[in-house]
């Protein structure tokens, strides 16, 4: 980004006003190239034309407005006007109001820490700049917008050897909320174990997504675990990962689609999930709502309605169909979760006796969870 683009927005102007008037307790304004108060202690100042700090750009040195000046140039007061520098490129002038004398000593002081916190702007937007870049191939990248060589030609440009990662992670939070800014991004970097190579990228505001090179899946899974404990520990905020299974450089999206899905599984009880793991949950995430939806009604029909029956669903599933320990669960006996039983095979017409009407009640029970 070019500095003078840096510099023109109204939140940098009023930003260097604040922090100069944390240091003195001076009126302080900041004029454009023109000479136009854009930034002011003094908000009855802005938009005025200061000739004295126009006058000040043009011969790139400080100037003191002496009674003479103040009585000669227009919208100036007494004080003292300072050209910002940076780089030979001449970017806006910050001027103090008072008495010339009390008022001069503070001036290398208020230069100095202005081009300190130009520098430091400067160097955040080209850090989000580049971010933004290495955003912008990874989304490319696993969304096979472009070919491999053209990838390969963009990864050697922003410096990253794109054959050394072959599995993706998707870290999400459950916080409805949850904003991640790059600082934040900064942050959590700064805690991973780099013994294993990995390039953390922002995807959207409320996910990172990380390329990892190959590691075998117990390390890993100690390592993320215990990178989610300390982001949490940290930065106050739990996150969440989906890990799909390791594959080519080519073949990366493949992971990336995994790792979206495991996520979407992950939970406080496990907060780390990979897709080689899941089974049952590859139904839910890949029928439709509605699909899922029709199937509910087909197998369980009015019995969704009764809260009764389907708690001792819940609990009869939960404990594997024994009867006993389900019945003790409940604080009912045996044979009152046998008539129980018996309803709801006669509501569904299934019978619990046989293995296929038995698997149609346990997936249309678990998809009514969803609903």
């Amino acid at each position: 980004m070019e500095m003078d683009s840096l510099f023109q927005t109204d939140r940098l102007y009023q930003s260097i006003v604040l922090e100069i008037n944390r240091l003195i307790k001076e009126q302080v304004i900041l004029t454009n190239e023109q000479g136009v108060i854009v930034a002011s202690t003094n908000t009855e100042r802005l938009g005025i034309f200061h000739e004295g700090a126009f006058l000040a750009m043009q011969k790139k040195e400080k100037m003191i407005m002496t009674d003479q000046l103040v009585h000669q140039l227009q919208g100036v007061r007494h004080g003292i006007v300072i050209p910002i520098i940076i780089n030979d490129a001449p970017l806006g002038v910050l001027g103090i109001t008072g008495d010339p004398q009390i008022v001069e000593p503070y001036a290398m002081l208020v230069q100095k820490v202005t081009e300190l916190f130009i520098h430091d702007s400067l160097t955040r937007i080209n850090q989000e700049s580049k971010m933004r870049d290495i955003e912008f191939f990874i989304f490319d990248w696993l969304n096979h917008t472009i070919d491999l060589t053209s990838l390969d030609e963009r990864s050697n440009f922003l410096q990253i050897n794109m054959y050394q990662y072959h599995q993706v992670i998707v870290l999400k939070s459950k916080e409805t909320h949850f904003n991640l800014s790059y600082h934040q991004l900064e942050m959590v970097k700064n805690i991973w174990d780099y013994t294993i190579e990995v390039l953390f990228i922002r995807w959207g505001q409320d996910r990172i997504v990380m390329l990892i090179e190959d590691i075998d899946q117990y390390r890993l899974s100690k390592k993320i675990n215990y990178f989610l404990e300390r982001v949490e520990q940290i930065n106050g905020f739990r996150l969440y990962a989906g890990i799909g299974r390791q594959t080519s450089t080519e073949r990366l999206s493949d992971s990336f689609s995994q790792a979206i899905k495991a996520c979407e599984h992950a939970n406080q009880q496990s907060p780390v999930v990979f897709e080689s793991d899941l089974r049952f949950e590859m139904l839910q995430h890949e029928l439709s709502s509605e699909t899922k939806h029709q199937f509910v009604k087909r197998t369980l029909g009015k019995l969704i309605t009764d809260k009764v029956l389907m708690h001792t669903l819940n609990s009869w599933f939960e404990h594997d169909m024994q009867m006993q320990v389900t019945a003790d669960h409940l604080h009912i006996h045996k044979n009152t979760l046998t008539y129980r039983l018996n309803r709801i095979a006669s509501w569904t017409q299934l019978d619990l006796k046989s293995i296929d009407d038995l698997m149609l009640l346990y997936i249309g029970f678990r998809f009514s969870l969803e609903e």
